[in-house]
């Protein structure tokens, strides 16, 4: 090892945030399932544009407040 050693850097997140972006992650994978599934059956669910546009517009929002939570940049303690 060389005399300076390297802080590594990451992001802090707070347990909330942390929850609504693994909330955020599960409602775009339905998303993703609905969208994959729709075809020209009469059966099928349909989703609007702008119905979509909307989820997807809040969903956006919630990454947002996610990220304006968490703490840049932080050290970690190198293991000694």
């Amino acid at each position: 090892m060389g005399k300076h050693q390297v802080a590594e850097l990451y992001y802090q997140l707070p347990e909330a945030a942390h929850g609504q972006l693994c909330n955020t992650r599960d409602e775009i994978r339905l998303l993703a399932d609905l969208t994959a599934r729709i075809s020209d059956e009469a059966d099928d669910l349909q989703l609007s544009p702008k119905a979509l546009a909307r989820c997807f517009d809040r969903l956006a929002d919630e990454l947002s407040c996610a990220l304006h939570e968490s703490f840049w940049p932080a050290k970690k303690n190198p293991a000694k």
